[in-house]
């Protein structure tokens, strides 16, 4: 959500300090409030209180990253280090929700395992990029697929009241698409990785 930083960020910073501090505590609270979802839908039963409880631990999550890229920016403290602890927050907090989730019989359990193997290979693939000096910041591909988990986990959250009325397949037919989703949000980065690696090796041989 964070864009790359400004040749004033430091002094803008420097001048607004508790402002940066709360506002990478907004993207990092993702992940407490994450763990307590967990804890909250594998505990109580997911009708009644349960429901409530996590529906609304779940929608102040995806509210916290929607807020936190327009906070940034609107005061001027988008930096490079926010584009690198948003999309962390966002993949510790997003497969402790959807594995919790999986646990209750939500969504298939192959999901969340899908989620971490597209996060480590992302991770990866913007360690490549940081080395050359470019930019780690979300690409559209990969907000495209932040957008569909997060509608996505409200849809699976309310599964049981659904399921009867329209069939189980629609459980399925959730699952395989954010999986794909999922998947297809990883080539975009492993490409970028992968060209600006080409390029390295290219040089090399030429020398």
């Amino acid at each position: 959500m964070h864009t790359k930083s400004n040749p004033r960020l430091e002094e803008t910073i420097k001048k607004n300090k508790t402002g940066f501090i709360i506002l990478q505590s907004l993207t990092l609270l993702r992940i407490p409030l994450a763990i307590l979802f967990a804890a909250i839908l594998l505990t109580l039963n997911h009708q009644g209180i349960g429901f409530i409880l996590s529906l609304s631990i779940l929608l102040l999550i995806e509210a916290t990253d929607l807020f936190d890229g327009p906070l940034a920016r609107h005061f001027d403290l988008s930096s490079e280090y926010g584009a690198t602890l948003d999309p962390y927050a966002d993949s510790i907090s997003r497969i402790i929700v959807y594995f919790s989730m999986a646990l209750s019989g939500l969504v298939l359990l192959i999901l969340p395992l899908f989620m971490a193997l597209r996060d480590i290979t992302v991770a990866y693939s913007r360690i490549i990029l940081a080395k050359k000096g470019l930019s780690v910041s979300a690409k559209r591909s990969g907000k495209i697929k932040a957008n569909f988990q997060a509608i996505g986990g409200i849809v699976a959250l309310f599964g049981p009241f659904y399921w009867n009325t329209i069939g189980k397949w629609s459980f399925y037919f959730l699952s395989w698409t954010l999986i794909i989703v999922t998947l297809l949000s990883a080539v975009e980065y492993v490409s970028a990785a992968v060209h600006t690696f080409t390029q390295k090796n290219e040089k090399s041989i030429k020398k």
